[in-house]
C-alpha cells in the first residue's frame, strides 16, 4: 500500500497505545511472535491485506486508521462523554438540530443517537468537531482557552454560510461579466469586417 504522508507502522503503534493494547497481546491476537510484531511497527508501509486484518483485531475501520488524528484521544478531562458534551454545546450555541445534522452528513435520528455515545470514533469526532466548526481539541477540553477562541453561535456560523454564499455567487457572476465581453468584442470584431467591404465600395 503507498503511503506518502503516513508512517503506517508508527500509526499502529499510536492506536495501540491509545486502545491501552499491549504489542504482546496484539502480536498474540495477530497470530505472530512479539519481533514479527514490532518489525510491522518499524515499517512505513504496509500492504491492504494486513491494514484490513491488523484494523479487524484494533477494532476498527480501515477508514479510521487512515484519518486517525492523535489529538483526537487526548482529553484533559478522562470522563469526558462524547454525547452530552455533544448536546450542551448544541444547547449553549443555540444551534439548529436539523442544520447541525445536514453539515453532519447525517439524518437527525443518527445524531441523536450520538448524544448516547460515551466514546465517538475517530471519524464521528471529526465529523462532528467540523460541523461545529471547533477545532478537535476545543471539543475534546471543554473550559480551556482552545474552546474559548471556538465559541460561536448559530447566527455566526449561519452569517459565514451567507458569506461564502454570496462568495460563490460573485464568483459566477464575475465569470459570466468576462465571458459576455468577449462575447463583445468578438461580435464588434465581426461587425467591422462586415462594415469594412461596405465602406470600400
Amino acid at each position: 500500500m503507498q503511503t506518502s504522508l503516513i508512517h503506517m507502522g508508527e500509526r499502529l503503534k499510536q492506536i495501540l497505545k491509545q486502545r491501552k493494547i499491549k504489542v504482546i497481546d496484539f502480536a498474540k491476537k495477530a497470530g505472530f511472535t512479539n519481533q514479527i510484531a514490532h518489525y510491522h511497527l518499524r515499517k512505513s508501509e504496509m500492504k491492504r491485506a494486513n491494514l484490513d486484518r491488523f484494523c479487524t483485531i484494533i477494532g476498527i475501520t480501515t477508514e479510521e486508521f487512515m484519518r486517525w488524528n492523535g489529538a483526537q484521544l487526548i482529553s484533559l478531562d478522562k470522563n469526558l462523554h462524547h454525547g452530552r458534551r455533544l448536546q450542551t454545546i448544541i444547547q449553549d450555541k443555540g444551534l439548529n438540530r436539523s442544520r447541525l445534522a445536514d453539515r453532519m452528513e447525517m439524518s437527525r435520528r443518527t445524531m441523536y443517537n450520538l448524544f448516547d455515545k460515551e466514546i465517538f470514533s475517530p471519524g464521528e469526532l471529526e465529523r462532528t468537531a467540523r460541523a461545529l466548526d471547533m477545532s478537535l481539541d476545543a471539543f475534546l477540553n471543554p473550559g480551556t482557552v482552545a474552546e474559548a477562541r471556538n465559541t460561536e453561535t448559530e447566527e455566526i456560523m449561519l452569517q459565514r454560510e451567507k458569506y461564502y454564499k454570496l462568495l460563490e455567487d460573485h464568483n459566477e457572476l464575475l465569470r459570466l461579466y468576462n465571458h459576455l465581453k468577449d462575447e463583445v468584442i468578438h461580435l464588434r470584431r465581426e461587425l467591422q469586417d462586415v462594415r469594412k467591404p461596405v465602406e470600400n465600395k
